[in-house]
């Protein structure tokens, strides 16, 4: 008996919190590649998805957007139910539930994603809280620590200390993340993706401390070359004074770099311009 399949061609990956990395897809495509060349699946968990309403026969990705991408990655155009697809019959709220938190499961998540989304998280916990509390049977009132088994969602009153439990981290870094993801200004994300500071939670603070125009403008000198931290694109931008030695240790970084770029011609130029003698190396001029 033939097993059941899906076409990728089938399921829309649209509308997903986290956008797929080409360089992950890239690095888990030759993993992937390696265990069917020995005989096994080639995904290590399966993706989830759900029936979806708009066309027959037709599918919504719940999560594993980056295993979707791989297995496309490989050339495959059909996918196996059991094995690397699991189809799950769940709503928009649920589907969203599992998403945000099999990916705070994930150790490769960036500071930057996982800010997002424990934010995404927190909202959706104030929203349901706020419609339990607003409800008068007793019998639906918000009950302390109850917990949604398949999607794992919280429904505790301490949000910070149940998140912080689940995927292992302090409070206070849950709550900074919550913080942070709450203070970007939307159209700076995508341009932090690819970054040093994606991955670095107090640059994010530090970025997340400007206003909207001077992250923008933050972040393009970063991604620009003219500074490579937080604190010195604030400086670099107005928004901070510059400290004396630091400012001179970049003085002298930038002689240095320019000397070093320099032909003999324009090095024996400044020497004279200076009242000195330069020694020339055995280089073009």
């Amino acid at each position: 008996m033939r097993a059941q399949t899906i076409a990728i061609s089938q399921i829309d990956a649209s509308d997903r919190l986290r956008p797929v990395d080409p360089l992950v897809v890239e690095a888990y495509a030759a993993i992937a590649e390696q265990r069917v060349n020995e005989g096994l699946s080639p995904l290590i968990q399966p993706i989830i998805v759900r029936p979806w309403p708009e066309g027959a026969n037709s599918y919504k990705l719940t999560a594993g957007a980056h295993r979707l991408a791989v297995l496309g990655a490989i050339g495959r155009e059909e996918l196996v139910v059991g094995d690397d697809v699991i189809v799950r019959a769940e709503g928009d709220d649920n589907a969203r539930d599992s998403e945000i938190f099999e990916n705070l499961a994930d150790a490769g998540l960036t500071a930057l994603d996982r800010a997002i989304f424990l934010n995404e998280a927190k909202q959706r916990f104030d929203a349901k809280r706020g419609e339990t509390r607003g409800r008068k049977r007793k019998d639906v009132e918000f009950k302390e620590k109850e917990i949604r088994a398949e999607s794992a969602i919280i429904s505790s009153q301490r949000f910070t200390k149940d998140a912080a439990r689940r995927i292992g981290l302090a409070e206070v870094v849950v709550k900074e993340a919550v913080r942070i993801a709450k203070a970007l200004d939307p159209l700076v994300i995508p341009q932090l993706r690819g970054t040093m500071i994606e991955d670095n939670q107090n640059e994010l603070k530090q970025l997340a401390e400007l206003d909207g125009g001077s992250q923008r403008k933050a972040v393009a000198a970063i991604r620009g070359g003219e500074v490579k931290t937080v604190a010195q694109a604030r400086v670099a931008i107005g928004v901070d004074k510059p400290k004396t030695d630091d400012l001179q240790a970049r003085i002298y970084a930038d002689l240095l770099d320019r000397w070093s770029k320099a032909s003999n011609k324009t090095k024996r130029q400044f020497m004279a311009d200076v009242g000195l003698v330069y020694a020339e190396k055995d280089e073009k001029a």
